[in-house]
């Protein structure tokens, strides 16, 4: 049986980040200082070799890629584009606190699209159908390691739709340059989408443990005509 290895990482930070504004469809690149956060996690911490590297096709995520996997094959995922804020991409919370329209979709939950952005049904719509496409092109080609580079609401929506332990957005934040390792075992994908979140990474020098699959087991009652042989 085939398992599958895929590095989930968010990007390194932008000029944006550093000043506290929404950033979505805004293509900015890695600020030098989100280079060089990069260099140093690099240096003290480890990163897994891979043989593809999947990501947004916006320059912050390629900008990643290219520090921390310069010899990668690339693959584009244009649906894992971070979410469109509309009229107030570019901004501050603090330029909007008296903004209407602003304190009414913070208030929905951002589940309304803003002015010019997209609602969130359509936005993690779109990431389901990403991410899909991902894990089927690891399986087809039989790509048994490789990284994810995302943004950090792409990467905490999916792990809370797919991953195990169950938890809710909030809980897989990652901070720039980093974010967790998923195990994909083909025959729970296939009858839930599910996979199993293990190790932070990047990883410590020290030597990481593996995941045991009898961990699944609890999640697996709900999901049909699964047989524990399967995992054997």
């Amino acid at each position: 049986m085939i398992d599958y290895k895929l590095y989930v990482i968010r990007h390194g930070i932008t000029k944006g980040n550093l000043e506290g504004r929404y950033i979505g469809s805004t293509d900015l690149p890695l600020c030098p200082e989100g280079e060089e956060q990069l260099k140093k996690l690099q240096q003290e911490r480890e990163y897994p070799e891979v043989k593809k590297v999947y990501t947004s096709p916006m320059q912050r995520c390629l900008d990643t890629a290219e520090v921390l996997y310069p010899d990668s094959h690339i693959q584009l995922i244009p649906e894992l584009k971070e979410y469109d804020f509309g009229i107030f991409d570019g901004k501050k919370a603090e330029e909007l606190k008296d903004n209407e329209d602003f304190l009414r979709w913070a208030a929905s939950g951002m589940k309304e699209a803003p002015e010019g952005g997209e609602s969130m049904e359509n936005f993690l719509r779109r990431c389901e159908d990403g991410f899909i496409k991902v894990v089927e092109d690891m399986m087809r080609n039989r790509i048994t390691e490789a990284a994810l580079i995302v943004h950090g609401g792409v990467l905490m929506n999916l792990m809370a739709s797919h991953a195990y332990p169950q938890r809710e957005p909030v809980y897989w934040q990652a901070e720039p340059g980093e974010g967790y390792t998923l195990l994909i075992t083909p025959q729970i994908w296939h009858r839930g989408q599910v996979v199993e979140a293990f190790d932070p990474i990047p990883y410590s020098r020290e030597e990481q443990p593996e995941p045991s699959f009898y961990e699944f087991f609890d999640l697996l009652e709900d999901l049909d005509d699964v047989d524990e042989e399967d995992f054997e």
